[in-house]
């Protein structure tokens, strides 16, 4: 059951970080109350599940760089298109971080 707390919490990451990479404070309401939820109303408040907010972050920059894969082969070069290889290596750099660190941390357990 632990899983699904790690990927409740990697929702609220995913939706932390397109907000605040969008810039629009409405899109940062909706992972606040549902951050605040998972904190007062389930048993997931605490312990390795908080490495889903890493993982989810992770998540929505590989949508950021799923989203400008085609732009970005067919750019003009020093136009100003987001590189998706930068986008999809931090993104799947911190994916890859937030699941082996709980693996690890459940294993341990």
């Amino acid at each position: 059951m632990g899983c699904v707390g790690f990927w409740l919490w990697a929702l609220v990451g995913a939706g932390m970080v397109i907000g605040l990479t969008s810039f629009i404070v409405f899109f940062l309401i909706p992972p606040i109350v549902m951050a605040v939820l998972l904190v007062r109303l389930s048993r997931w408040s605490g312990g390795p599940v908080l490495l889903g907010l890493i993982a989810g972050a992770g998540l929505s920059l590989l949508l950021v760089a799923g989203l400008n894969w085609s732009d970005w082969h067919q750019r003009n070069v020093g136009d100003g298109t987001p590189n998706p290889y930068d986008w999809g290596g931090v993104g799947l750099c911190l994916l890859a971080a937030g699941v082996v660190a709980y693996a690890f941390l459940q294993r341990r357990r």
